[in-house]
């Protein structure tokens, strides 16, 4: 079973040594939650378990999680885009019941943070392998990065946007924004998906949460580069 996970990597070009000190040092006072706990039985990857299979493939799942200062994740869901793949999906779900995460950390500070990552189960003959991405795979992302870069996390704040938006008729709304490597938020856009449109009021509030939220920025190769944001906000 394989879990990946990103090291930081140093430049040898000296122009730009000064400016990936100035990064690194970004990135060490704001650092993501991550799957690599000490505690290896209460990692999410070794707590998954693999499900039947017949014949070899693959299945990437994406999932979502509020990861508490604790460490533990609650408000967590996994879907797959074929129904062929739910048994994976579920398999995350159940995992996730115990599993424990490194919290996102703030200048010192534990944060509770909004989590986006995937699982991909790959069977090959009598090989079974799990591999974690911290990342929703947005495809802007993931070429400028890679695969397996670090998608930024948003700190969980008052959420005031949960008081004005629908709570009762189904709504959903994309949200993508500006995420620059020093962990602030620009050039918000929502996209609707489905359900009611909210109103203005609605919509504003998710703005402004997404404007006034602490963020980790995104991670390339351990160092903060700039990026999109997107979270799906809805009921």
């Amino acid at each position: 079973m394989l879990v990946r996970h990103i090291n930081l990597l140093f430049s040898r070009y000296i122009p730009i040594v000064l400016l990936l000190a100035v990064g690194t040092a970004a990135a060490q006072d704001r650092q993501p939650a991550n799957f690599d706990v000490e505690d290896s039985e209460k990692a999410l990857g070794n707590r998954i378990v693999f499900p039947e299979v017949k014949r070899d493939g693959s299945a990437m799942i994406d999932c979502f999680a509020i990861v508490e200062t604790g460490g533990k994740m609650k408000d967590y869901g996994c879907y797959a885009q074929d129904q062929m793949d739910a048994p994976f999906a579920e398999a995350v779900n159940y995992a996730a019941k115990k599993a424990r995460v490194n919290p996102a950390v703030i200048d010192g500070k534990k944060r509770e943070i909004y989590l986006q990552f995937r699982a991909e189960f790959i069977a090959e003959g009598d090989e079974r392998t799990i591999d974690l991405y911290l990342n929703p795979g947005f495809a802007e992302n993931v070429e400028a990065y890679g695969y397996d870069h670090i998608a930024g996390q948003r700190v969980v704040g008052k959420e005031a946007w949960l008081g004005v938006c629908p709570q009762a008729t189904r709504y959903s709304l994309w949200v993508r924004a500006y995420l620059g490597e020093d962990g602030k938020t620009d050039n918000v856009n929502l996209i609707h998906s489905g359900g009611i449109v909210p109103t203005d009021a609605c919509q504003n509030a998710i703005k402004e949460t997404i404007l006034s939220s602490l963020y980790t920025p995104a991670l390339a190769d351990g160092v903060p580069v700039p990026s999109t944001y997107v979270e799906m906000f809805g009921n």
